[in-house]
């Protein structure tokens, strides 16, 4: 059971994750353009003034995805509260199947 478990915490763990790592950009520690900011032109004083701003909220808003990510779990957790035991294990094998298909998915077809 403690398995399934698992397997299902790690199945919504994954899916949370996917969702929060649009816009993740660690090229620079003082901060960084937006997408496509680098072709408008900008003087020095204008991109130094972006990645300034960039890097301020970038802090508030990975803790805010953070706190995000921890709600998400709690609520997968609050979720298998209710189920039965079997209903669980159903559950895992369901999402291990959804894995299976996306990485059929993923295969380029063989050609013959």
């Amino acid at each position: 059971m403690n398995r399934c478990l698992l397997a299902v915490a790690l199945v919504f763990a994954a899916f949370a994750v996917v969702g929060l790592s649009w816009g993740d950009d660690k090229k620079d520690p003082k901060g960084s353009l937006p997408a496509h900011y680098k072709e408008l032109g900008l003087s020095d004083d204008q991109t130094a003034k972006i990645k300034k701003i960039h890097g301020e909220y970038k802090d508030k808003i990975d803790d805010l995805k953070a706190q995000l990510k921890k709600l998400e779990a709690e609520e997968k957790t609050e979720y298998l509260k209710v189920l039965t035991d079997d209903q669980k294990k159903k559950l895992a094998q369901l999402a291990i199947g959804d894995k299976d298909d996306k990485k059929d998915e993923k295969k380029p077809e063989e050609k013959k």
